[in-house]
């Protein structure tokens, strides 16, 4: 599973024009990379975390991901037919943790995650700043989400009760 470079991320959004609907296109074609790569990243720490606290929270991760997939998809679909409408995303509440006592491995899950919603974060608003109207608005709803799940991560590392001696060593 790879995921996207920063240059990648900044060399896409520098490259976006709102009156082209290729780069629109290729600005999703990242975006659905970017998704579908996290889903596959939360769905194998999902099993890694089996019968744990943090198990549910990747399943809500993979879960995120994939509505986000299924909406850049929509998104898409709709600019190849030429009529962009406001695209409307569910919300899910993410499960309750609590004090967490984990591992090298899962620290090392979470901190990376974390990275890889910040990266998410700076794409969307990238794209967002660099769009229009509809477009705009729905890589502003994305750029929302990843800041939230970047909210929940540190949420959480802060709340994992060996955090300092996992990430000191």
């Amino acid at each position: 599973m790879d995921f996207v470079k920063a240059k990648e991320i900044l060399d896409a959004v520098q490259q976006m024009d709102p009156n082209s609907k290729e780069s629109i296109i290729k600005a999703l074609g990242l975006a659905e990379h970017i998704e579908s790569a996290s889903m596959i990243f939360y769905t194998t720490e999902a099993e890694k975390t089996r019968g744990t606290e943090l198990e549910a929270f990747f399943r809500f991760m993979v879960a995120e991901e994939e509505m986000h997939l299924k909406k850049i998809l929509e998104l898409k679909g709709m600019l190849e037919k030429g009529d962009v409408e406001k695209v409307t995303f569910e919300r899910h509440t993410p499960p309750e943790i609590h004090e967490i006592r984990a591992g090298q491995e899962e620290m090392t899950a979470l901190l990376y995650s974390l990275w890889r919603e910040k990266k998410a974060v700076e794409f969307y608003e990238g794209a967002e700043e660099r769009s229009e109207g509809n477009v705009k608005e729905f890589f502003g709803e994305l750029a929302e989400f990843e800041r939230g799940h970047v909210r929940l991560f540190e949420e959480y590392v802060e709340s994992m009760q060996n955090a300092g001696e996992l990430i000191m060593g």
